[in-house]
């Protein structure tokens, strides 16, 4: 790649990882607010998984790296987390 032809970075605010960081601490926000509302927080947790399995994608898109095992890989650490937050809130 040419030196010359490098996109510029862009401010924190424009940035795909300043909208990952909102999304996930926005998920959990809500789940703290939800507290004792378990289908609530189950929705949360899955709906947090969900925009980070999103977030992958669009993201590698954009950057021009996508490739079917990059949804695969963000599909099975999204799958891992909500298995783990499920379990521990499921629990009885």
């Amino acid at each position: 790649m040419n030196i010359l032809h490098k996109k510029p970075k862009s401010d924190i605010l424009h940035s795909h990882y300043f909208i990952l960081c909102l999304g996930l601490a926005g998920g959990a926000g809500f789940y703290f607010l939800c507290m004792g509302q378990l289908a609530l927080q189950v929705a949360i947790i899955i709906g947090t998984g969900l925009f980070y399995i999103l977030w992958g994608t669009l993201h590698h898109a954009h950057e021009g790296d996508f490739h079917p095992k990059i949804v695969l890989e963000y599909t099975l650490v999204a799958s891992l987390a909500m298995a783990l937050l499920l379990t521990l809130i499921l629990r009885t």
